[in-house]
C-alpha cells in the first residue's frame, strides 16, 4: 500500500518557493529575508514529509532535481494563495471576480433577468455570468449551474433555497383585439374568445379550473409551451393570455381582462448549492437576486 502524506507546512512551501526562485539558500535570505538555518531545516523537512529530493546540492548553489521542478509550479500556486489569502483577511481586497451560472425558467430569463443583470454587472464589473434559459431543472449539486431561479421549493439534499416571492399573473389583451371581439365580463365570457395558453395539463391549469374556466381540449386557440412566444402572440392582437401583471400593465398596447378575477400566483425560489458558504462572487449575486426579484414580483 502507498504510505500515507502527511500534508506540508505552508512556511515549508514557502521557503522552497524562495529559494528555487534564487537559487540558493544564502540568495534567498538576502532577497525576501528570514535565515540560513531556518531555510535549510525548512527545506530538509520539507523533502522528509514528502519523500523526494528536491534540489541537488552544488558548490555554487542548489539545482532543481526533476521532482523540484514538476512541484515548483505548485509551490508557486500555493504561496500565491497564501498571499492572497493574507490580503483579503487584512480587508485591503475587495475585488469580487469571477463567472457564476444562472438557471432561470424563460419566463423569468427573458422578462425579469434582464434588467436586474444590467445593474449587477454596472455593480460588479469583474464578475461574468452565464445564463441558462431554461424550464428544465438543473441539478445544482452537479454543478450544472451556481443558482437556480425556479417555481417551485427545491427537493435535492444540501441545496440552500430561498423564497423569494410570488409571481403574479393576469390576462391580458390588446384594446384592438378587444374592441374587435367585444370585452369579456365574466369567466364564462371567454368560452366566446380566442385563448393563448399552454396545453391543458401545465402547472396553472388546475388553478385556472378551479375558478371555473372550462379547460379542455379545445379550450386553447393558440397553444404556445414558451412563455415568451405566448406573451408576443398577446400583444399582437392573437387573443388573450397570462402575462405577468406588472408586464401587462406598462405595456400601452395591452389592457388587463376581468380584473375581478384573482391573480394567479407562481412561487418564485432562489436556489444555490453549499458553495453559496464559501463563495464570496456567488454569495453576492444570489444576494443581489434575492433583492431584486422580490422588488420586481407582484403589483406596485
Amino acid at each position: 500500500m502507498p504510505r500515507s502524506l502527511r500534508t506540508p507546512k505552508l512556511a515549508y512551501i514557502q521557503s522552497f518557493c524562495a529559494v528555487a526562485k534564487h537559487g540558493s539558500i544564502a540568495a534567498a535570505v538576502r532577497a525576501e529575508g528570514g535565515s540560513l538555518p531556518t531555510l535549510s531545516r525548512h527545506i530538509t523537512a520539507l523533502e522528509a514529509d514528502l519523500g523526494v529530493t528536491l534540489f541537488d546540492r552544488r558548490g555554487d548553489g542548489l539545482a532543481l532535481t526533476q521532482t523540484g521542478v514538476r512541484l515548483f509550479e505548485h509551490a508557486e500556486d500555493v504561496s500565491k494563495a497564501a498571499a492572497r489569502f493574507a490580503v483579503a483577511a487584512s480587508g485591503q481586497d475587495n475585488q469580487i471576480a469571477g463567472t457564476v451560472r444562472i438557471t432561470a425558467s424563460r419566463a423569468v430569463a427573458n422578462f425579469m433577468l434582464p434588467d436586474i443583470l444590467a445593474n449587477l454587472g454596472n455593480a460588479q464589473p469583474d464578475i461574468t455570468v452565464e445564463v441558462v434559459a431554461t424550464d428544465a431543472s438543473s441539478n445544482l449539486l452537479m454543478r450544472e449551474a451556481d443558482i437556480a431561479v425556479r417555481m417551485f421549493r427545491p427537493t435535492q439534499a444540501n441545496l440552500i433555497a430561498k423564497k423569494i416571492g410570488e409571481l403574479q399573473l393576469a390576462a391580458f389583451a390588446t384594446t384592438d383585439y378587444l374592441a374587435r371581439r367585444g370585452t369579456p365580463r365574466t369567466i364564462e365570457d371567454l368560452q366566446d374568445h380566442d385563448i393563448i395558453g399552454e396545453d391543458a395539463d401545465d402547472r396553472t391549469g388546475a388553478e385556472l379550473r378551479a375558478m371555473g374556466l372550462p379547460i379542455g381540449p379545445d379550450f386553447f386557440r393558440f397553444k404556445c409551451d414558451d412563455p415568451t412566444v405566448a406573451w408576443h402572440m398577446v400583444v399582437g392582437g392573437c387573443g388573450i393570455g397570462l402575462g405577468h401583471i406588472r408586464l401587462g400593465e406598462a405595456n400601452p398596447k395591452v389592457q388587463r381582462v376581468l380584473p375581478e378575477m384573482p391573480n394567479l400566483t407562481l412561487p418564485i425560489w432562489l436556489t444555490s448549492h453549499a458553495e453559496l458558504r464559501t463563495s464570496a462572487r456567488v454569495r453576492i449575486v444570489f444576494d443581489f437576486l434575492a433583492e431584486a426579484l422580490s422588488d420586481s414580483l407582484g403589483p406596485d
